[in-house]
């Protein structure tokens, strides 16, 4: 069970329930093409699958454990859906609040508050739960349940949109108790826990804000359900206000990234909580057991071809939260060409380092290579060879050359030789270069051209663009 500790405060995520949305309510405007980058389709390998553009989402209530009282964010689906019900939303996990509370030593009588940031069914259906008896009660019966004024008023008189969410049984025990505290505006549920009236959402939705000493946490709830929905334009079309959801979620999110604060997720099914950078990068995470995978092999990352620029430095780019950094690799050179990345949000990725400056071109061209000064293999006139070739060129750049020798290699590294060989083109023109030995790997020697060929060489330079 994950958990985050904030100062003298530790907050945990419960299993509320799983089940699957359709993908383009939950990004509202934003396309398939876009959003499906960030967020997958289930099964998305499976053709069926994927044309029917549902996405898994979880629902994690947030267990606070203040040293003074245990507050409880939001309940979950609850315990009390048909299987007819459970089928039109697609669970795919039962509800378990009494069954984790029990797990870290609490009972479900033993929470103090529940927060609902509002009360859609996916929030508010393990309010009331079926007992063992068959019959209903309070899950948590010892709570206060710290909701706004207007939101019960909505959920008491649903319109012809809200009564397909607001559903009377996840209230029945509830309305007519003393559990029940109603609010107005922003209210302080107990030291380091307040909640704050926002709208947006919903009319009466509330989001909830978690602090001790200087370090902070914000629950936004359905103004910000995954780390994927950072930009403020990327809302759901459940959201009832629009226009108010986006101006809210810029507010809090500049708020909450000048404050270093935590973000937490109550759908998110990658990650619990994160912290973001100016630019929505994900910089840390908690993430969900079930999508922290342990890296066996490069073919279980993804992989990125990179170019080392000048000073030998590279620019990485994770591809889950984007983060854009510099990096240099001066340790690196010569030795080893592929790098395992471990980003701050928890994406690991590898990237296979290419230090050429030219461009290589790969071929497969008899030749000659010969330390001697005296370049045998070649009539004093430069004409075409007049003894057997002895290596053959594999590959050729404005830089150097690689070429595989025919017999027993006899040079080290750092040797320097004379290689010629005559270019496939039409007409046949010889090249003849001096190199230096930078690499050898069995009976491939890698060269280096000791003066650049550069632009002044025609001959080289044409061959290479075709």
């Amino acid at each position: 069970m994950e958990s985050l500790k904030l100062g003298d405060i530790e907050m945990f995520w419960l299993n509320g329930g799983e089940f699957e949305l359709d993908g383009g309510t939950m990004f509202g405007v934003v396309t398939k093409v876009l959003w499906s980058k960030k967020f997958p389709v289930v099964d998305e390998e499976d053709s069926a699958r994927l044309e029917e553009n549902y996405i898994k989402l979880l629902n994690s209530p947030l267990l606070i454990k203040t040293p003074d009282c245990l507050v409880l964010v939001e309940t979950g689906l609850g315990n009390k859906l048909s299987d007819k019900q459970k089928k039109i939303f697609r669970v795919t996990r039962d509800w378990e609040i009494p069954q984790d509370l029990k797990k870290l030593g609490f009972k479900r009588q033993d929470i103090d508050y529940v927060i609902l940031t509002h009360c859609d069914f996916d929030h508010a259906g393990g309010i009331v739960m079926r007992n063992a008896a068959g019959g209903e009660e309070l899950a948590f019966p010892h709570a206060r349940h710290i909701i706004q004024k207007l939101e019960w008023e909505d959920a008491m008189h649903p319109n012809i949109r809200s009564e397909n969410t607001y559903w009377p049984e996840n209230f029945s025990k509830l309305k007519d108790s003393d559990n029940l505290q109603l609010i107005e505006g922003n209210f302080t549920v107990c030291n380091s826990v307040e909640v704050q009236h926002t709208s947006g959402h919903t009319r009466g939705h509330q989001i909830v804000r978690i602090w001790s000493g200087k370090e902070i946490a914000y629950h936004l709830a359905d103004l910000l359900p995954t780390h994927a929905h950072f930009n403020p334009l990327w809302i759901m079309a459940y959201d009832n206000f629009p226009m108010d959801a986006i101006s809210l979620k810029q507010k809090y999110e500049e708020r909450g990234i000048h404050e270093n604060a935590w973000f937490t997720f109550y759908h998110d099914p990658f990650m619990y909580a994160c912290k973001f950078d100016s630019q929505g990068h994900v910089v840390k995470k908690i993430a969900h057991e079930a999508a922290q995978k342990t890296v066996a092999s490069k073919k279980d990352i993804p992989i990125q071809y990179l170019n080392v620029q000048k000073e030998n430095q590279i620019i990485l780019s994770c591809p889950d939260c984007l983060l854009v950094r510099e990096m240099s690799v001066d340790k690196h050179m010569g030795r080893k060409h592929f790098l395992t990345v471990n980003c701050p949000c928890g994406t690991t990725y590898g990237i296979n380092l290419n230090f050429r400056k030219h461009y290589r071109k790969e071929v497969s061209i008899g030749g000659y290579y010969t330390a001697d000064d005296s370049a045998p293999g070649w009539t004093d006139d430069g004409k075409l060879p007049s003894v057997s070739i002895n290596c053959r060129i594999k590959n050729i750049s404005m830089g150097g050359l690689g070429f595989t020798a025919l017999n027993k290699v006899r040079v080290q590294v750092g040797d320097r030789l004379k290689v010629k060989f005559t270019l496939d083109k039409v007409p046949p023109e010889i090249v003849e270069k001096e190199v230096v030995v930078r690499t050898i790997k069995d009976y491939y020697i890698g060269c280096e051209f000791i003066e650049e060929s550069g632009y002044t060489d025609r001959t080289l330079g044409f061959y290479l663009m075709k």
